[in-house]
């Protein structure tokens, strides 16, 4: 698995949060195998220390064709992590979880049974971006068996 910050929170100036603690998300197997894909857009609020208190899927999702499989990882995955002592309490903050195939990554399965690969790159304050690479689909996968 691949992980990488797009930008560090020290010396931040736009008054967004600031991540102390990060569980690294993961795409579900079953979106993976079902090729599910969207943008979930979650509420996320916070106490006075800084640790999550509540989240939701904004109801908007519904128009971007969220699926709950995502929505469920998303949510599972934010109550995970820990933020710094937001500016006043409760904070509340919109953060979006895109999960997306990425082409750039060699595709998993086939005869050698290549290993699915996630990279995962978070844009502070409110993005988390989790891509996965494709399957290969040989002749095995794609015939009916009767």
């Amino acid at each position: 698995m691949l992980f990488r910050m797009a930008a560090a929170c020290f010396g931040q100036d736009q008054g967004g949060l600031c991540p102390k603690h990060i569980e690294t998300p993961q795409y579900p197997p079953l979106a993976h195998q079902a090729h599910i894909t969207g943008k979930i857009i979650l509420t996320v609020t916070l106490d006075a220390d800084g640790k999550v208190k509540h989240v939701e899927p904004r109801a908007d999702n519904l128009n971007l064709k969220a699926h709950s499989i995502l929505q469920n990882s998303a949510v599972e995955n934010m109550q995970h992590w820990t933020f710094a002592v937001p500016p006043f309490a409760p904070y509340t903050q919109a953060i979006i979880y895109n999960y997306e195939f990425d082409s750039t990554l060699p595709p998993s399965g086939g005869p050698s049974s290549l290993p699915s690969i996630t990279k995962v790159t978070i844009d502070l304050p409110d993005q988390v971006n989790i891509l996965i690479n494709g399957e290969i689909i040989g002749p095995d996968k794609s015939k009916t068996h009767r």
